[in-house]
């Protein structure tokens, strides 16, 4: 039988993105062995996929289930459990290269989502002052009403657009 690690977890970190800059998630996996040791920036598949893949996919899902946005998951072992094992040593470094990409969405709570937000307000109720006002002088009939109606139901949807939003953890 080929040697199999005790557990194995999943490390996620972020790094700026090659040509945008934005950050990008990566997640590498360690291994711990039976005789202690870690081995560290481990291929999942492997590691654990040593011919039998119906202990393979519970292994996988546990480990990427339960790994945090970013940061140390827990120790995972062949059966899907959790089990106790040494803690992620100082100063580990991402490289860019290395690690597979997972989606990451920063939190937008910065002065630039709530620019977008006024902005769209003020265009929302210029666009219902206007559409309204258009309306009430020309009547509520024919085409000239319809196109009043435009401006007053795209305001609508700007303004309506940033009710029930969730805001930012």
């Amino acid at each position: 039988m080929t040697p199999r690690p005790v557990a194995v977890r999943a490390v996620a970190f972020t790094v700026p993105s090659r040509w945008s800059r934005r950050p990008v998630r990566r997640v590498r996996y360690d291994a711990l062995w039976p005789d202690g040791h870690v081995d560290f920036d481990v291929s999942l598949v492997d590691t654990m996929y040593r011919g039998a893949p119906a202990d393979y996919s519970p292994v996988e899902h546990a480990v990427s289930g339960r790994c945090p946005e970013v940061g140390a998951g827990p120790w995972i072992d062949e059966l899907a459990f959790e089990v106790d094992g040494p803690g992620l040593p100082e100063g580990r470094p991402g490289s860019r290269t290395k690690g597979a990409r997972r989606s990451f969405h920063p939190a937008a709570d910065g002065p630039e989502r709530q620019r977008r937000a006024l902005s769209r307000v003020v265009v929302g109720i210029a666009l219902l002052a206007v559409g309204m006002s258009g309306l009430t002088t020309t009547g509520n009939e024919g085409f000239i009403a319809f196109l009043w109606f435009l401006p007053t139901i795209s305001g609508l949807a700007l303004v309506g657009g940033l009710i029930g939003r969730h805001k930012p953890r």
